[in-house]
């Protein structure tokens, strides 16, 4: 039976991963990569020194063709690699910072880009440095070229399992020839164009490499640095001027004995519009409550708004809280912006 759903999708693509992490000894997310990786070559299994059996390449071609990725709707890959990953986080333990952007904030990031960049007309350069397995830039993406826009992309990581999970999804949803992957250390020195957009749910904790950060206002003078305030600095410095970033950040950016690092470097750099802190039951697993920040890129075409936006973005799931929420954001951005 081939799949027509993302429950069957996901059923046939679990079958395939589990059959892979038992011939070739890989982690979840390990078969999970080659998975994808076959899928989006040909759609046919690789044997390599003889791993895995002509029986169990046999077995997964069987399955990959009835996956029937040729045929299905891209929002139903999209989904079916997602509940694979979700599971990969839970089997292996994946550690926070690897964790995938959920679906639900991926999409009010979406939203606000699309009340920000009003005009649907409008050719669109979005990055994210931190991209993970790239539904979050892949959500935008969506949402930008369904209203019109031309859209491409830079998606950056220095896992070389995660980047290849976003690309070889990002073949299979058709978005090859819109989004350059680059497998690095997002704080070297990248080799990619100046964006519009800049998105990023940033890595949170130290960054262990003191002779690179010392290349960055954000640094502290000793010890590690924060890893999410580099990381800032180094998604505006890909901005375009005038250029807008949104990104998930610890609640509590501000509120450390380092703030006023970061604070310096943002008063000369960036005009903060916004700072809305997301329902806490989202992050509850983890004990780290985070926040969307909006900021401009200094620019000639750069304004700060009269009102900095800060508040709290309701239960997700409260329907009528969120539209009024989105009424509220909908009605600051054309005043304000």
């Amino acid at each position: 039976m081939k799949a027509t759903n993302v429950e069957t999708l996901f059923g046939l693509m679990d079958e395939a991963i589990k059959l892979l992490q038992t011939e070739a000894e890989l982690s979840y997310v390990e078969a999970l990569s080659e998975t994808l990786e076959n899928l989006s070559f040909e759609g046919k299994a690789q044997q390599v020194e003889g791993l895995p059996s002509n029986e169990a390449v046999e077995r997964l071609n069987r399955l990959y063709k009835k996956m029937n990725m040729d045929a299905l709707d891209k929002e139903i890959i999209r989904k079916s690699i997602q509940l694979t990953f979700i599971k990969a986080t839970k089997e292996d333990k994946l550690q926070m910072n690897h964790q995938m952007t959920p679906d639900t904030i991926a999409y009010l990031i979406a939203y606000f880009i699309g009340e920000i960049k009003k005009d649907n007309t409008e050719k669109l350069h979005v990055s994210d440095l931190a991209a993970g397995t790239g539904n979050l830039l892949n959500i935008v993406l969506a949402h930008l070229a369904s209203r019109g826009n031309e859209v491409t992309a830079e998606a950056v990581d220095n896992d070389d399992l995660l980047i290849s999970v976003a690309a070889n999804s990002g073949s299979l949803m058709g978005l090859s020839e819109k989004i350059h992957y680059t497998h690095s250390d997002s704080l070297q020195e990248l080799l990619i164009a100046p964006s519009d957009i800049m998105v990023s749910d940033f890595p949170i904790g130290y960054y262990p490499v003191n002779e690179r950060a010392k290349n960055y206002k954000t640094a502290f003078s000793e010890g590690n640095s924060f890893a999410h305030f580099l990381m800032f600095e180094q998604n505006v410095n890909y901005l375009k001027e005038s250029g807008w970033g949104i990104f998930i950040v610890p609640s509590d950016i501000f509120e450390t004995d380092k703030t006023s690092v970061l604070m310096g470097w943002l008063k000369e750099t960036v005009h903060i519009q916004a700072f809305l802190s997301l329902p806490e039951d989202l992050f509850h697993k983890n004990g780290m409550k985070k926040s969307i920040i909006i900021v401009q890129k200094n620019g000639e075409k750069s304004i700060q708004a009269e009102q900095v936006l800060l508040g709290e973005i309701p239960d997700l799931k409260n329907a009528q809280k969120m539209q009024s929420f989105l009424d509220i954001f909908h009605n600051w951005s054309a005043k304000m912006i």
